[in-house]
């Protein structure tokens, strides 16, 4: 076998070695493929771009002529990720995203392992060419796409896996999700909350970490609110169990972003429908609980007005008692929470005779 040279002195195979490792990822004995997928990502911490033009050309025929893309998409996005800047090339990575994103227009299914490797593969070349990445997913965000929801899921990981690079093109997906999202199907529902949840969370953290750096502006604002009425209106009132859950978690990512005139007005709606979570098992309750975390954070603890639950939160605080000696969680979180209100904890101590 012939071996060649890292910068680093240490032996890298030939390129017939690695595409000989590259075929063995289709092996029929798991231990062969585990085995050929440690080998590749050793060698792609060395030389990712020979591990790329390897899997490049098994890749070309899809999971149609190889059947384990989920380990090709794995190890294209572990070489990807180990690129130097100098090393990427855009037209090479546009070529891989489309590879990516023409598996997953091809198939209706959801959340199978090659998808997850997709997703993880453009979530990679997006760390490195944001923009790129995105217009490639930009491309099939309409109604009538069956891969609606997959990519919706990327643009969700992406958010999760880079905060720093999603929040400032923010904008941009909501400009193409919303004018669809009326028209979701309660079976894809939980993803597209998900992603709100995701895409709001990558929201504050961007805020935290850039404080001066202002992203939210009116037209997200106006998408943000929207998007909220339809989950508090809509979503939240499913008879599916699994749409309820996430879109409560959603919301509960959701109310400090909203402005606070619209968070008033959601309240009544909004505090029975995350009161109702804990009626059913622990995992439910708990997202309940982290919801609800942040609801009083929003509704408390502003700078901008005085607390908006002066008539919600009697029976909130007393069936949170009931609920939380009932499924022994969140308990330590609220009492933590009601501990640094501050300012507010004066008003709220004045409730706590309801229970």
């Amino acid at each position: 076998m012939h071996m060649a040279s890292s910068s680093s002195g240490i032996s890298i195979p030939a390129p017939e070695a690695v595409q000989f490792l590259v075929s063995s990822l289709a092996d029929e004995s798991p231990i062969v493929r585990e085995a050929s997928m440690a080998s590749l990502k050793d060698i792609a911490a060395l030389n990712p771009l020979l591990v790329l033009d390897c899997c490049l050309a098994v890749s070309r025929g899809g999971r149609r002529r190889f059947s384990n893309m989920a380990g090709i998409f794995q190890v294209m996005a572990f070489a990807v990720r180990a690129l130097d800047e100098k090393d990427i090339d855009p037209a090479f990575m546009s070529k891989l995203s489309r590879i990516a994103t023409a598996e997953m227009i091809s198939s209706k299914e959801l959340n199978t392992d090659w998808q997850r490797a997709a997703s993880a593969l453009l979530v990679s070349i997006g760390s490195h060419l944001p923009d790129l990445m995105m217009e490639e997913i930009f491309l099939y965000l309409s109604g009538t796409n069956s891969a609606l929801p997959a990519m919706v899921q990327i643009l969700a990981d992406f958010a999760s896996a880079d905060a720093l690079q999603f929040t400032p093109r923010l904008k941009g997906v909501l400009l193409r999700v919303l004018p669809i999202l009326g028209n979701i199907r309660d079976v894809h529902r939980p993803i597209f909350a998900n992603a709100f949840k995701c895409w709001c969370q990558a929201a504050w953290q961007y805020s935290v970490d850039f404080p001066s750096h202002s992203f939210l502006d009116g037209d997200i604002m106006s998408f943000l609110n929207s998007a909220f009425e339809l989950l508090l209106r809509v979503w939240a009132t499913s008879r599916d169990l699994k749409v309820r859950v996430s879109t409560v978690d959603a919301l509960g990512q959701m109310v400090g972003l909203i402005t606070r005139s619209q968070l008033k007005g959601a309240l009544p709606k909004l505090v029975p429908s995350i009161l109702e979570l804990y009626k059913k098992d622990q995992d439910t309750a708990l997202v309940a609980t982290c919801s609800l975390h942040n609801l009083l954070n929003a509704s408390l603890l502003s700078e901008t007005g005085p607390p908006l639950l002066d008539v919600e939160i009697c029976p909130l605080i007393r069936f949170l008692s009931k609920a939380c000696l009932l499924f022994s969680i969140g308990l330590e979180l609220e009492i933590q929470l009601l501990g640094e209100l501050n300012e507010n904890i004066r008003k709220l101590q004045l409730f706590w005779h309801c229970i």
